[in-house]
C-alpha cells in the first residue's frame, strides 16, 4: 500500500503547479573554503596576534554549520605564502559548482600603494600581504575571485579592505570587509581576534548576538551589521581614525553559512511526514 501511495504522490506533485512553490530549499551540493590567517611575518613585518586567532573563529563557524572539515583549507602563519595562497585559490576556483557555496576568508596586513602597480585602472591598489612578504594585488585576486561558481562569501579582514572589491561582489558573490578603502582595521588583543571577526564572527555567529530576529539562525547579513554597529564606535578614539565594516553583493534574501530549519522544523518520522503530506494532498484532490 505504501508503494502505491508513494507511486501516486510523485505522480500528483509532478502535475501540481504549487510542487515548485511548496518544495523546500535545498542545500548546496558543495561547501568549500579557503580561510588564511597571518600573524607572524618573515623579517621584520610586524606581528598580528589576532589573525591566527580570526581563522580559528572562521573554521569554527563553517563546521558548527555543516561544513567538511576536509573541504575547508586552512592557511595559517607560516603555511600562508604567495604560492600556497594562490594555489589555494585556484583550488576553491576548481572546486565550485553552480549549485555551490564558497567562502574565501583572509586575515592579516594589508599593503595599499598608490598608483596602478597592476594595471586594473585604478588610482590606489591594495595587496595582501603573504607570510614570506611577496604581494597580492587586488586585481589578481578579483580576477581569480571572480570565476568561482555558484554562490560565495568573501570576507577580508585587515586594513583598506573595501579596495579588494574590484568587481568581485555581485548577485551571487557576497563581500564584507573590515574597512573602508580609506580606513584602517584594528586588533583586540585581548580577544587575539581583529576587531571585525571578532564581532561578526565570534559575536555575531558563534555567541548567536547576530540574531536579532530571534529565529535561532544567523544569517551573514546579521552578522556583518552586529559587528558594523559596533566597529565604529569601539575603534573611535584610533589615531588613525576609527573603521566601518563594508558590504557589497549578495543580493536578494539573507545568506545563511547553512539554510535555516523550515518552520515547524523535521520530525524525522519520515512515514508520518509522508501520511501527513498525502493526506493534504488526497484531502484536496479527492
Amino acid at each position: 500500500m505504501k508503494k502505491l501511495l508513494v507511486g501516486l504522490l510523485v505522480g500528483l506533485l509532478a502535475a501540481s503547479p504549487l510542487a515548485v512553490a511548496s518544495a523546500a530549499p535545498q542545500a548546496p551540493a558543495k561547501k568549500t573554503a579557503v580561510v588564511i590567517g597571518i600573524g607572524e611575518y618573515d623579517g621584520a613585518t610586524k606581528s598580528l596576534p589576532g589573525s591566527a586567532g580570526d581563522a580559528a573563529i572562521i573554521r569554527e563557524a563553517l563546521l558548527r554549520n555543516g561544513w567538511q572539515d576536509a573541504n575547508i583549507k586552512m592557511l595559517v602563519n607560516e603555511a600562508a605564502t604567495a604560492a600556497n595562497i594562490r594555489d589555494a585559490v585556484r583550488w576553491l576556483v576548481d572546486q565550485s559548482a553552480d549549485d555551490g557555496f564558497s567562502v574565501f576568508a583572509y586575515s592579516g596586513h594589508v599593503k595599499q600603494q598608490e598608483g596602478d602597480q597592476d594595471g586594473d585602472g585604478e588610482g590606489n591598489d591594495e595587496f595582501l600581504w603573504p607570510r614570506d612578504n611577496s604581494f597580492i594585488s587586488d586585481g589578481e585576486l578579483a580576477t581569480s575571485l571572480r570565476a568561482l561558481r555558484g554562490d560565495a562569501w568573501i570576507s577580508v579582514a585587515g586594513c583598506e579592505s573595501a579596495g579588494f572589491d574590484d568587481g568581485v561582489s555581485s548577485p551571487r558573490r557576497l563581500f564584507t570587509g573590515a574597512s573602508q578603502e580609506i580606513e584602517k582595521g584594528y586588533e583586540r588583543p585581548d580577544w587575539r581576534q581583529s576587531v571585525y571577526n571578532g564581532l561578526m564572527v565570534d559575536e555575531g555567529f558563534l555567541q548567536g548576538k547576530g540574531d536579532v530576529d530571534g529565529n535561532g539562525a544567523v544569517s551573514i547579513q546579521e552578522a556583518f551589521n552586529h559587528a558594523a554597529r559596533i566597529a565604529p564606535e569601539m575603534t573611535a578614539n584610533e589615531r588613525l581614525g576609527p573603521q566601518h565594516p563594508y558590504i557589497a553583493g549578495g543580493d536578494g534574501p539573507e545568506w545563511f553559512l547553512s539554510p535555516p530549519t523550515p518552520p515547524g522544523g523535521a520530525t524525522g518520522d519520515d512515514d508520518g511526514l509522508l501520511d501527513g503530506v498525502l493526506d493534504g494532498l488526497l484531502g484536496g484532490v479527492l
